[in-house]
């Protein structure tokens, strides 16, 4: 089985910016077990934005937030997938887009063959071999909140016309 890290794509210029958020509010955000009040409102943060902002479909920093078009998608593969709202508000312009954090289940799927610098972040990740029951997860264990995908979801990404979506191989075990 082949997996993918999903990133935001580079090659893209002049993409919307959230606003600064610190580690602890993008760690309470993200938390497995929040309450069904917290879940049910959706946030709201602050962009930055010029007269060339794009609006990609895939933001990967502070937050995972994906848009209307792959939230749809993303949800043929796991209909039971946790979202909440993300309400994008530039003020100077007025304007208000809709996005959608991501939130998918945690696996304990890391190899012992990963290697991690000193400050305890991930140096080289290596996945276990079979041991994956969700096509879209966050790995348990890792300071870093990363999507990653399975093969069949990141093709089915790449064959539409999604804006800032890259994926990256995973390593896997030998």
């Amino acid at each position: 089985m082949r997996y993918f890290r999903l990133k935001v794509d580079e090659r893209v210029k002049n993409r919307v910016e959230l606003a600064p958020m610190s580690p602890l509010q993008v760690k309470d955000i993200l938390k497995e077990t929040q309450g069904q009040k917290q879940q049910e409102d959706p946030l709201f943060l602050a962009v930055h934005t010029n007269p060339q902002t794009v609006y990609p479909d895939f933001l990967e920093f502070p937050l995972p937030l994906v848009s209307d078009q792959v939230k749809v998608l993303l949800e043929k593969y796991v209909p039971g997938l946790e979202w909440r709202a993300a309400i994008l508000t530039d003020f100077q312009q007025a304007r208000q887009d809709i996005y959608w954090l991501l939130r998918p289940p945690m696996e304990d799927c890391l190899s012992a063959q990963t290697e991690w610098y000193p400050n305890h972040t991930l140096k080289r990740l290596v996945l276990r071999q079979g041991e994956l029951e969700s096509p879209i997860f966050r790995i348990r264990g890792l300071i870093e909140p990363h999507i990653y995908i399975h093969l069949a979801v990141a093709e089915s990404l790449l064959r539409r016309s999604l804006t800032g979506i890259r994926v990256q191989r995973v390593e896997m075990e030998a």
